[in-house]
């Protein structure tokens, strides 16, 4: 089933961080947008083609969700920009949240060059 929802209002709660670079010089982009009850979160392969993909994490207890950005320098996967809802928080939804991102060499590879960044989100939208 796909969710159609009109971009978060602004009084969300964004966070976005980035990866550190590759030795070929591209890194990963996260960005998540969470409101009072659903989030959005885009993940993008940014810099030079270095053939790794970029994986983002939202994590809050046993709450996790993962996107990776295949497609190759420029792409990007999810968030609020496709106009698609990401998914739908667990209650509670108020709380402490991480978001992580990392290169990754191939779909099974090992994250490196990780980064990651923790904010709070009251529950409002």
């Amino acid at each position: 089933m796909t969710l159609f929802a009109a971009a978060p209002a602004s009084a969300s709660t964004v966070a976005s961080v980035a990866s550190y670079s590759s030795t070929k010089g591209g890194w990963g982009t996260a960005h998540a947008t969470l409101s009072s009850d659903a989030f959005w979160l885009r993940v993008c392969d940014r810099g030079e083609a270095d053939g790794y993909r970029a994986v983002g994490r939202l994590t809050k207890g046993s709450f996790y969700v993962q996107r990776q950005a295949a497609g190759g320098s420029g792409s990007c996967v999810g968030g609020a920009q496709d106009g698609v809802t990401s998914g739908w928080l667990d209650a509670p939804i108020t709380g402490t949240y991480k978001l992580t991102i990392c290169l990754r060499d191939g779909a099974g590879g090992v994250d490196f060059n990780c980064n990651s960044t923790s904010f709070y989100h009251d529950g409002s939208s």
